[in-house]
């Protein structure tokens, strides 16, 4: 109980509101929410509203517990990338950016995630390409398919989703391309979407999506191509694991 004497009748009236309002105030339950509680709603409002290049670390604390509580959850992981970006954590940025895509499955949050991705450094993007990748062609049975005279042929692997738009567009470039090459290159499609397409796309450490990586006939990656990119582009790119 807070008691408060004024002379002046009008003015103790008004000092007994703010004091019951302040009172009110810090009794109300919005206070004493624990952090689990709180709606991704709220949680996202903190997130959207910095300005500032950092988030907070209470801020970060907040999305890995709603992670932490439904792991599954896309916008929670697209939130939580955004936070760590911010807070130019871009490793940890880029690990709950490529869960949000693959657990979005074409929702808002997937989009946004995957444009994000495509907005980082090309070396935070770029997948696995050298001599160490013939490992992984070997393991996953990549580069087997065999041409005339029993020569292993060269391998393009396109990473997309039905609901991505650069991917879309590229369909008619590679469409074009395949023409023209006809049985000299083995083109696969690899649907991010498909839950068995996780370990080639963790294997090559794909992004962004639309990525294509050119395989050698050895199987090892030599080129890539990240987003949308045209005809004569990729036709080089083919050209020169042809040699």
């Amino acid at each position: 109980m807070i008691s408060v004497f004024v002379r002046d009748p009008k003015l103790s009236l008004k000092l007994s509101l703010f004091l019951a309002l302040l009172v009110a105030g810090f009794s109300s339950p919005a206070h004493s929410l624990p952090v689990a509680s709180q709606s991704l709603a709220s949680v996202k409002a903190k997130t959207t509203k910095f300005v500032a290049p950092s988030a907070s670390p209470a801020l970060i604390k907040e999305l890995e517990a709603k992670v932490l509580a439904d792991p599954k959850n896309a916008e929670s992981h697209l939130l939580l990338g955004q936070a760590y970006l911010k807070s130019k954590n871009a490793l940890k940025a880029r690990e709950h950016f490529r869960l949000a895509v693959r657990l979005g499955h074409g929702s808002v949050s997937a989009q946004k995630a995957n444009m994000a991705l495509m907005g980082m450094p090309n070396q935070m993007i770029k997948p696995k390409t050298g001599p160490q990748t013939r490992m992984i062609a070997a393991m996953l049975g990549l580069g087997r398919t065999r041409g005339l005279g029993g020569a292993a042929l060269p391998t393009v692997i396109d990473f997309y989703a039905d609901w991505c738009q650069p991917c879309k567009q590229l369909d008619s470039a590679l469409a074009k391309v395949k023409s023209n090459y006809g049985e000299r290159v083995t083109f696969m499609r690899v649907d991010v979407d498909d839950p068995n397409s996780q370990p080639l796309m963790d294997q090559y450490e794909v992004s962004p999506i639309p990525t294509m990586v050119f395989l050698n006939p050895e199987g090892e990656v030599s080129s890539y191509s990240i987003g949308f990119t045209s005809e004569s582009n990729i036709s080089s790119s083919i050209n020169k694991i042809l040699k």
